[in-house]
Formats: C-alpha cells, structure tokens, sequence
C-alpha cells in the first residue's frame, strides 16, 4: 500500500469515528428519547462503511486487471514465437516431404515416377520391397543426369552403386539447385526402374 492510499484509508476512518461520536452527542441532548438521532447515526455510519468497501473493491479490481493484462501479454508474445519458428527465410512455411515408394507390391518401378518440388523441398524414398536404391549420380549409370552445378546424391556412400535398402527402410533429399534430375535404382535402371523430379526456382 503506498503513502498515499494508507493517508486516504486514515482519513475516512477518521470520518467514520467523528461521524459516530457525533451521533452520540446527539443522542444524549434528546433527553433520552434517541430513536431519531440513533437512526441517522446508524445511517452515517452506514455509509462511511459503505465507503471504505467501495475503495477496497476498486483497489482490487485494478489489481485484477493488472494481472489480466500481464498474462495476455505473455500469451501474445507465446504466440508470436511459435509462428516465426515455423516459418523459414521468406516467411513461407516449409511444407511436408514429397514421398515416393520404391518397389510396391515389388514391381521395378519408382511411383509416382515423375514428381514437381520446389529448391528447399525434401523427397523421401520409402522401399517397400528389397533389392533397390537411389543414384542420381552420373558415374553409377548412364541413364543418370542432373542440373549443371546441382549434388549428386544417392542413398548408399562412395562408389557401392549396387548396395540396396532393406525393404521398409527410407532415404531423403533436399533439392537446392532447380532443374530436371533424373535417377534410377542401379541394379534394375535396365528393366527401367527410372525415376524424375523437376525443381523449380
């Protein structure tokens, strides 16, 4: 309580007891009657009480609001900082992976064959039968080709062009060089197990 609202508080008690002696006093000049001066002073005392609760009340309603406004506060500033985490660069949100399966119902086939990304985007191979891979490397098959300055990718290490995934198992990209890749599953790219994702700027 400051200096200022505990010297208010003091004052209206003041007046609250000055008001009551006052009634007494009265009381006692009536000659013993006092139903009258006991009522007005039952009524003023009445409302210097009222008065006090009124100014209690107000001090906690501002207290109240205070709170209010500090948790609604937290709340926005909460919410602004889910929605830039997830955003990226330019603002636009990064959307799910572009999935391809890679030998359902074991046939020699990528599915969808031809698939459309955007540079930033992520393709996720899902092997669903065993015996294959990705190469988009140049060197693992002829049929391979990719942009002029784009990764070449794969999803086995070094030159083991021939090791597969186990079935059930998943390899991912992200693409960041627009442009026409086409790559193949390298122990079946001569039954045509051949597969394109075009990447636009």
């Amino acid at each position: 309580m400051t200096h200022s609202r505990r010297r208010f508080l003091k004052r209206a008690g003041e007046v609250g007891v000055l008001v009551v002696g006052a009634g007494c006093t009265g009381g006692q000049g009536d000659g013993g009657d006092g139903n009258g001066s006991d009522g007005t002073t039952a009524d003023e005392t009445t409302v210097a009480a009222t008065t006090g609760g009124t100014t209690s009340g107000s001090a906690t309603t501002v207290g109240e609001t205070t709170v209010n406004e500090a948790v609604d506060s937290e709340t926005t500033a909460a919410n602004e900082s889910t929605a830039t985490a997830t955003t990226i660069g330019d603002g636009e949100s990064r959307g799910s992976p572009t999935a391809v399966a890679a030998g359902p119902n074991g046939d020699l086939v990528f599915e969808p064959e031809a698939i459309e990304v955007a540079i930033g985007d992520t393709v996720v191979w899902n092997f669903e039968s065993p015996g294959h891979n990705v190469s988009a490397r140049p060197g693992a098959s002829d049929k391979v080709s990719i942009p002029d300055g784009a990764e070449p990718f794969a999803s086995y290490e070094g030159d083991k062009s021939y090791q597969v995934v186990e079935e059930g198992e998943s390899y991912e990209h992200t693409f960041e060089t627009a442009g026409e890749y086409t790559y193949v599953c390298v122990p079946h790219a001569g039954q045509g197990m051949i597969g394109t994702v075009s990447v636009s700027g």
